[in-house]
């Protein structure tokens, strides 16, 4: 699609048609300079996009459905043009449908299968789960459908700009010292005080409505859920609080996310 995009744009420009690109370009620039970016962002943008697409199509095999009655129009509608209607649209299955297939049914989908995994346990054997991934890198509820406490690494901005030097981020407290982070929140099921990471009593407790406040104590769940990029670095914790992996899903070929690479883990912890 992007080089009829880029072809409707500059037919656009010769043709005075130049302030929807002007627009889509400023917002994109606009976007880039904003400290949270997302590609949903970028959504409204598409429309401008599909208008240059056409108008790059109808300029290479005419319109669709000639408006002309007479019997010869369509032949010399589209006499003289490069690409034929059935080309152009050949060209954006073989260029689409391969890769929307494997988007959706390949790529990423370990964050899907290890919740279709979860939802599928003993309720006896699932009691808890934490998510030591990046924020959000799962569904959640929506797709266990189990009442249960779940908990991921919290990465909510601050409120006021101002508090954007003193805020915690958990999520990234956790990458930066990952084995200390452990060793700072967990807690014993059986609120003992001497577990072996020295963690303090179940009274330290924090959560809000069933979710820990970021960076407070918590309850060893009875599976953890994490990349095996991480999983490689605390191992040695894990197994020292009594996980073990249990199963691991395929996620993706390639990500650019370092944080996201690898394998999705379930450790569970042995009673």
């Amino acid at each position: 699609m992007l080089p009829f995009v880029l072809h409707g744009a500059y037919l656009g420009y010769q043709r005075g048609i130049a302030e929807p690109g002007v627009v889509a370009v400023l917002a994109s620039a606009a976007f880039s300079f904003v400290g949270h970016m997302e590609y949903r962002f970028l959504y409204p943008l598409l429309p401008i996009g599909f208008v240059y697409a056409a108008m790059s199509m109808q300029s290479l095999a005419g319109p669709l459905w000639p408006s002309s009655s007479s019997e010869g129009s369509a032949h010399r509608i589209g006499s003289g043009r490069s690409w034929s209607v059935r080309r152009i649209v050949a060209y954006l299955l073989l260029t689409n449908v391969p890769a929307t297939l494997y988007l959706n049914l390949v790529h990423q989908r370990g964050v899907i299968d290890v919740l279709s995994y979860l939802r599928r346990q003993p309720a006896n054997d699932l009691t808890g789960i934490g998510f030591l991934m990046p924020c959000h890198s799962t569904p959640f509820y929506s797709h266990l459908h189990r009442n249960i406490p779940m908990w991921f690494l919290a990465c909510e901005p601050p409120l006021d700009k101002s508090q954007l030097e003193t805020h915690y981020w958990e999520a990234d407290d956790f990458e930066q010292r990952p084995a200390d982070f452990l060793n700072r929140i967990f807690t014993d099921t059986t609120g003992r005080c001497d577990t072996p990471l020295g963690a303090e009593c179940l009274d330290r407790v924090d959560e809000v409505d069933g979710h820990p406040r970021p960076g407070h104590w918590r309850l060893l769940p009875s599976h953890l859920v994490l990349y095996d990029n991480m999983a490689q670095r605390i191992r040695g914790t894990l197994k020292q609080l009594g996980y073990s992996e249990k199963k691991r899903f395929f996620n993706t070929h390639f990500e650019g996310d370092s944080r996201r690479k690898g394998d999705v883990v379930v450790y569970i912890r042995e009673t």
